[in-house]
């Protein structure tokens, strides 16, 4: 099996789980492809294969990725279109989507390459922003977000479901997230947790201006459609917290169901529930306080 890397860029690349990792999947007769890095971090994999990171997704049959959160969603955007695994280590922070610990990683990769998993597909979003001469697709895994910018002054999201006026938001943004993304940017605006599998979307104003504004659940097979005509040229599309794009030129933006999911590794005895105690610090006994 050809097992491409993706590492955190705020991860050192020498570090000994790297390392740790390329040696047992070299030892299971595995082929490692690391993206592309500059000369001065790859002495200590001078015979691993390396591939620019935008072509990672057609060379390699599963994507390990190294890191937060962040780079896991950098590593699904990179292969959800493929409908190739992505499977998550985690360093870092808080962490909801990567299963995999540098404690447990030998047991789960042994897991992984005995086929002793499940696959679980969950789905994401498409944008298309409609431009005057063209129109440009994005996806996103946790969330599109409406931001004002660096503007002091509230702006005016006029926003339609299935072509049908919902409400213009005088606020600070505006998030339409997934249920992946329900615990993400979603949850400190205020908007609801919500369980993975569901087929649902959340749209959850940031900052209103109105007390009786309150986030919205609607099917995933509608469409969130952005009037953007009024829009100043600081406001942007962000996807995924990660890539910012203008909105000035733009006439509209539809965001909707992707036509393909993404499919995370998971294994035996993991649960959202589990992860939601975990990472929250819900189910401890007020004693224990």
């Amino acid at each position: 099996m050809k097992i491409g890397i993706l590492l955190s860029p705020k991860m050192e690349r020498g570090s000994n789980l790297l390392s740790d990792i390329i040696t047992f999947l070299r030892e299971n007769n595995q082929e490692v492809f690391l993206t592309a890095l500059p000369e001065q971090v790859l002495p200590d994999y001078a015979s691993v294969a390396t591939v620019a990171t935008s072509d990672l997704a057609m060379v390699v049959d599963a994507l390990f990725s190294i890191g937060g959160d962040g780079t896991l969603l950098s590593a699904a955007r990179l292969m959800a279109h493929t409908g190739k695994p992505v499977l998550g280590i985690h360093v870092g922070g808080l962490g909801f989507l990567a299963e995999i610990s540098p404690a447990n990683f030998m047991e789960r990769l042994q897991a992984f390459l005995t086929g002793d998993y499940t696959i679980e597909e969950r789905h994401i979003l498409s944008a298309r922003i409609h431009c005057p001469d063209h129109v440009a697709e994005h996806f996103a895994i946790n969330d599109f977000v409406i931001d004002k910018g660096p503007v002091a002054t509230m702006i005016k999201i006029r926003t339609y479901v299935d072509n049908e006026f919902l409400n213009t938001y005088r606020a600070d943004g505006i998030i339409i997230a997934t249920p992946t993304g329900s615990t993400a940017y979603s949850l400190s605006a205020g908007g609801p947790i919500m369980t993975p599998e569901l087929q649902v979307v959340v749209i959850s104003p940031i900052c209103p201006h109105s007390l009786s504004v309150r986030p919205v659940v609607i099917s995933s097979d509608r469409t969130v459609m952005i009037d953007c005509r009024e829009f100043s040229d600081a406001v942007t599309l962000v996807e995924d917290g990660q890539v910012k794009v203008g909105l000035g030129a733009a006439q509209k933006v539809e965001i909707s169901q992707a036509q393909f999911p993404l499919r995370i590794v998971r294994f035996t005895g993991t649960s959202f529930f589990h992860t939601l105690r975990t990472k929250l610090n819900w189910g401890r006994d007020v004693r224990e306080s």
